[in-house]
């Protein structure tokens, strides 16, 4: 009585757990590559230079025109650093599947809180995106924990292949081909 006891105490921490060679495993975002970052910024100063020669060359009559093209590239600017991606890690831990951001955000979801996972295809087969989603645990809280697309992660194929090989019994693989 009780080893079937103890047994059944073992398979559902095993349940909990992910398996050993997934432990440990973390896949990078590395957020906005240097190479886009220099061409943006020096675009915005190209587009800033010209703004400034209109001005000197038509005077005080331009004035206005000025003062408002350098409140839109401000505003531009402040508009790139809020949808700039922020560079991610996401790591198979024992216990749960962990993204965490630079910015300091963690979002944690346990295996066995761990619903369903959703993966994107465009018609050619190209994978575009993984969706993790979660039992809620606290009010307010969504069942969508993250998504990841093929241009924010390293290597997200190989993301996918490990998260079918760990992903608990519980969870629901789900796949879909989108923009047909």
């Amino acid at each position: 009585m009780e080893s079937s006891l103890a047994q059944g105490q073992g398979q559902n921490q095993d349940e909990r757990r992910a398996p050993a060679q997934a432990q440990g495993q973390v896949f990078i975002g590395p957020g906005l590559s240097v190479f886009k970052r220099v061409v943006t910024i020096i675009g915005v100063l190209i587009l800033a230079a010209i703004v400034v020669v209109i001005a000197i060359h038509q005077g005080a009559s331009a004035l206005g025109s000025t003062i408002v093209a350098i409140l839109f590239i401000l505003g531009f600017v402040m508009y790139l650093r809020i949808i700039a991606p922020v560079p991610f890690t996401i790591t198979l831990e024992p216990d749960a599947l962990v993204k965490r951001s630079r910015n300091g955000e963690i979002i944690t979801v346990a295996w066995v809180d761990l619903t369903r996972i959703k993966e994107e295809f465009f018609p050619n087969g190209k994978r575009i995106s993984i969706t993790a989603y979660r039992r809620p645990s606290a009010p307010g809280e969504k069942t969508k924990a993250w998504a990841v697309y093929r241009d924010d992660v390293t290597d997200l194929d190989a993301l996918a292949e490990t998260l079918k090989q760990t992903i608990p019994p519980t969870c629901e693989w789900h796949s879909e081909t989108v923009h047909d």
